[in-house]
């Protein structure tokens, strides 16, 4: 059966999707009016090993959304009765929906609408016609806090660091280059390495530190109880294990690089948690002007000296 926007899965995607399984499944809920869609959606992911459930507009996904936990939300944007934007924003406005990880589905003609729904706060897209490999690709990084619960949990953190007295890091690392990356081995080579960077940062960190896609190709890793010295070992050892891995296909790998900026509790006394973050966005873009591939702390004769603004004015 031939549906629009959906490109069969190959017996090579098959075994691929089945050879990454995951052991605690996330509970997804998917958003298409077109039954046909909806159903071959449902298919792919409950294969792989989520629990599914489907809506066929907004008003009925809300419904839904307000009855059960869900962690991940997939939708087309044009829908009847409540489009993808207006769910956007009727999610991002109900506190108790606001750390669902949102990926919107769009068609490629209409760039404007990936624009304006990442505005309004979805955390990421997928453009027509997809595979079903690339697909899971996106709903795989939502192993990680997307940006909305992670900066509430930051406040947390640092809310607590500071009423104890304790020490508290982040580290923001972008992939190097990723553009080049993109284009080099497709946006699926890209999609596989923003997965393998998110499960090196599952597998270094230890169960009280957090991480979060923070942006295209940019994550934030926050680190409770650990000074300035301990964070850039952490940082070199992320650094580190990423320079080693092995990306994209079997028959066509690629290493790729990553810039880490590191700013500490234990080195300046910041005011909020947002000050903080934006003295490790200087440190990094400190770390990018400096030829990238590198760690870099907030030091504040350096930053002084290079004057350099943050990363994201």
């Amino acid at each position: 059966m031939a549906v629009p926007g959906l490109e069969l899965v190959t017996e090579m995607e098959t075994s691929a999707i089945a050879s990454n399984r995951e052991t605690k499944p996330l509970k997804v809920l998917i958003i298409e009016d077109h039954p046909d869609q909806r159903d071959l959606l449902a298919i792919v992911l409950q294969r792989e090993g989520y629990q599914v459930a489907t809506a066929a507009n907004g008003v009925e996904a809300l419904e839904q959304l307000e009855r059960d936990d869900f962690q991940i939300v997939l939708s087309d944007i044009m829908m009847p009765k409540m489009d993808g934007f207006e769910l956007i924003k009727n999610i991002r406005s109900n506190p108790a929906l606001k750390a669902i990880y949102v990926i919107l589905i769009t068609a490629r003609i209409q760039e404007g609408d990936r624009v304006r729904g990442l505005d309004l706060g979805a955390d990421d897209y997928i453009t027509k016609p997809f595979s079903f490999s690339e697909l899971l690709a996106r709903v795989r990084l939502t192993g990680l806090y997307n940006r909305r619960a992670m900066e509430e949990k930051f406040h947390d953190e640092f809310e607590r660091a500071k009423r104890y007295n304790h020490a508290l890091s982040v580290l923001i690392l972008d992939i190097d280059n990723f553009k080049t990356i993109n284009d080099t081995y497709g946006h699926h080579g890209g999609d596989t390495a923003l997965i393998k960077i998110a499960e090196v940062l599952r597998g270094i960190t230890r169960q009280s530190d957090f991480s979060a896609r923070f942006g295209g190709e940019e994550f934030v890793l926050v680190l409770p109880e650990t000074d300035q010295e301990s964070a850039l070992q952490v940082a070199t050892k992320v650094h580190d294990e990423i320079r080693i891995c092995r990306f994209g296909k079997p028959d066509r790998t690629f290493t790729l690089t990553v810039s880490i900026g590191v700013s500490s509790t234990s080195e300046k006394s910041y005011s909020d948690w947002r000050q903080m973050l934006d003295a490790a966005d200087q440190a990094l873009y400190l770390a990018k002007n400096r030829g990238k591939d590198r760690v870099e702390p907030w030091v504040a004769e350096t930053i002084a000296e290079a004057n350099l603004p943050p990363a994201h004015p």
